[in-house]
């Protein structure tokens, strides 16, 4: 399973200087393209900055609901994690409950 990553340009460095692969993103319109050409058989988790996923939701919530779909982890970017955002489980149910 491949890692890829989506994010902004200086926490994407810290990504690319360990070695996952991914691209910067500089506009949040860029992620629906990046996302929808990226190799879904070959990427197993997309890391994507929760910045960059707030302002996509709809398509994270979609891919998130496909069976065969790559898992994708919302993670800080480089000012730190935003506190109000619900925990992992939470966002689960209530993806299942509609």
């Amino acid at each position: 399973m491949k890692i890829f990553i989506l994010a902004d340009p200086d926490t994407y460095l810290a990504f690319a200087l360990a070695g996952i692969k991914g691209q910067a993103i500089k506009s949040s319109t860029e992620v629906a393209e990046v996302i929808e050409n990226l190799n879904h058989k070959q990427i197993g988790m997309i890391l994507i900055t929760e910045d960059l996923a707030q302002r996509n939701r709809k398509l994270i919530d979609r891919i998130l609901l496909q069976p065969k779909g790559p898992l994708i982890v919302e993670i800080p970017d480089f000012r730190g994690s935003k506190s109000k955002r619900p925990k992992t489980a939470e966002r689960i149910l209530s993806l299942l409950r509609g």
